[in-house]
């Protein structure tokens, strides 16, 4: 039989790899470790081993280059035995280097990808350019190939980067590093090792000044952000002009940070970020024209509406610890705000959180599989909590006893996938929820004379 390649996993990545394949000619085997669920009708002709958990010896003999979809650990059996037999293994990611000739520009961390390679994007489709976004977001890489681009912006999961081979990235970024996915990588130290594969091929990356993680120890970093005033000729920060605070490139002023198109201090930094990432690109001083017009991504830090003098805010993105830390962080210390958190915290320690909580959070509900976590950290800081079971009974029970001015904020520090389907589920419950409060319900709030 001919050599052919094996796709390992078959979601929406694998599933991108095929459609790739066959466009070539090509007829790949697939092995996934998951029970047979149904697939599209181009995948009829596929040879499919579901339930896999051990390579058929013939198909491991016929196999030339194993594919790794992102989410399959590396000590992972099918893996294990793929590099006892010296397969080539590669990436999705590294089939997408194989086909372009365009810059790519790829944004990691563990907070804010999306919303920045988002704002990369519509910065550089206002300036004239035409750009596609993927990978993590989105479409997958290989589904973006196809028409002629003069960018790609890639968001790159710790996942999709431990299995890629060093990425010849036109720009990268790490742009934060906090707790998560310790279930899947073991340790911080392999997360953290996991995010700095970005850097290794890139042509030039831009680091945060306020993380130390993001920074590639001996390779230089070309330019960096952060919320202190700019120190250097490539440097992004804040910094006081015509007596408000401004983002500053270098001594150069660019706009008020009070007109950034994203509240929450955390976004200032995305901001930031996103504006380094272009200024090869596009002028530093005409990207904040770009950028006024920008619209947020959903379930990110996402006003629903303001009832009664409150306002409900859907952070459902926010499925680990550091999210929900930035989340509260941007906010005033003015103990006017009611958390709904819990859910699935994926072996992360929620303790790190105490600190933006206190002097901030007045009442926490709590749900979800480590909501007793929440719990015993809501007795620590000494803040009232309720424990319910549902969102919708998380909503009502959050408007009880609030006050004009008051902000309810969906920002759960754990995955969704203990109770929905994603966290796009999640958020939405949430919101249609707080569009069905009552008249009942919204009673109870307290308006402030």
């Amino acid at each position: 039989m001919t050599a052919r390649n094996a796709i390992l996993g078959f979601g929406i990545t694998g599933q991108s790899v095929a459609r790739y394949l066959l466009a070539r000619g090509e007829m790949p085997v697939v092995l996934d470790t998951r029970p047979e669920r149904p697939v599209h009708a181009d995948f009829a002709e596929l040879e499919i081993h579901w339930q896999c958990d051990a390579w058929p010896e013939q198909v491991l003999f016929d196999a030339q280059v194993a594919i790794v979809s992102p989410g399959l650990p590396l000590n992972n059996l099918l893996l294990e035995q793929a590099r006892a037999s010296k397969l080539s293994m590669v990436s999705d990611i590294d089939l997408f280097f194989d086909n372009v000739t365009a810059p790519v520009i790829g944004v990691t961390g563990t907070n804010g990808k999306s919303t920045v390679v988002s704002l990369v994007g519509h910065i550089l489709r206002s300036a004239g350019y035409c750009c596609a976004i993927g990978g993590n977001l989105g479409e997958a890489a290989l589904d973006l190939l196809g028409e002629q681009m003069d960018f790609f912006v890639l968001e790159l999961s710790s996942f999709q980067l431990e299995h890629s081979k060093n990425l010849p990235l036109a720009q990268s970024v790490i742009l934060n590093v906090t707790a998560d996915h310790l279930d899947h990588h073991g340790s911080l130290p392999n997360y953290v090792a996991a995010k700095k594969k970005i850097l290794a091929g890139a042509r030039s990356w831009i680091y945060s000044r306020e993380d130390e993680n993001t920074q590639g120890g001996d390779l230089p970093g070309v330019a960096s952000f952060g919320f202190s005033k700019p120190n250097s000729q490539e440097a992004w920060g804040l910094a006081r002009h015509k007596q408000q605070e401004w983002i500053f490139k270098a001594a150069l002023p660019i706009c008020p940070s009070a007109s950034l198109p994203l509240k929450g201090r955390h976004n200032a930094l995305n901001c930031m970020a996103a504006m380094a990432l272009v200024e090869p690109w596009v002028e530093p001083s005409v990207v904040a024209d770009y950028l006024c017009d920008f619209q947020g991504l959903e379930h990110r830090f996402q006003t629903v509406t303001e009832i009664a003098g409150v306002t409900f805010v859907n952070d459902s993105k926010a499925t680990n610890v550091g999210s929900t830390m930035a989340a509260l962080d941007g906010l005033k210390r003015a103990d006017n705000i009611v958390l709904i958190a819990g859910g699935d915290a994926k072996g992360a320690d929620l303790g790190p959180l105490a600190e933006s909580l206190r002097g901030r959070v007045k009442r926490l509900i709590v749900l979800g599989k480590d909501g007793p976590s929440v719990v015993a950290l809501a007795d620590q800081c000494g803040i009232p909590h309720l424990s319910v079971t549902s969102m919708e009974d998380a909503v009502v029970a959050s408007i009880k006893n609030t006050t004009s001015g008051d902000l309810v904020l969906l920002s759960p520090a754990c995955a969704s996938l203990d109770m929905f389907d994603n966290f796009q589920q999640r958020g939405d419950i949430f919101a249609n929820a707080v569009r069905g409060l009552t008249a009942a319900d919204l009673s109870a709030v307290h308006i402030r004379c």
